[in-house]
């Protein structure tokens, strides 16, 4: 990955992608949760906001480290670690919602083919199971965006 694009630092470009793209996609995936005709209308852009959100995230990270390297190659100080962290887990938190969106919309297809759910409780599981990692990817993000600010401005 890039540093630099036009003499800018990846980073800040790419974060604020995921800032934005994850807790968006998150809402979206709450709605597709709640509501079966949602979903048969908004279900495949869920999906395309969580893929792009967790791709943005996974951006971030990379960019990150390669920031932190550049610049803190021997001792990184211990806001910029904690950021680092945070990032870190970050990607798995918004790889749940992901995971979470795509079983939705799996079970939704079913439903569609079969005429019906085969079995009631899944759905329903499935949809508390997106709107708690909707949740947690959504503070996660902002707990790490929070973080990057007070270790680079605070």
């Amino acid at each position: 990955m890039p540093e630099t694009v036009f003499g800018l630092p990846v980073h800040p470009l790419v974060v604020h992608g995921a800032a934005v793209l994850v807790p968006l996609s998150a809402l979206l995936a709450v709605i597709i949760a709640v509501g079966q005709e949602k979903r048969t209308r908004w279900g495949v852009l869920a999906w395309c906001m969580v893929t792009a959100a967790w791709a943005a995230t996974i951006a971030a990270k990379l960019s990150g480290t390669n920031l932190k390297d550049s610049l803190y190659p021997t001792v990184t100080p211990l806001k910029t670690a904690q950021h680092a962290d945070y990032g870190s887990s970050s990607v798995w938190f918004v790889l749940a919602l992901w995971l979470a969106v795509s079983a939705m919309l799996l079970l939704d297809l079913d439903r569609r083919r079969r005429d019906g759910f085969a079995n009631p409780i899944l759905p329903t599981l499935v949809a508390v199971l997106i709107i708690v990692a909707a949740m947690a990817a959504t503070g996660q993000v902002a707990l790490t965006a929070w973080t990057g600010t007070v270790a680079r401005w605070g």
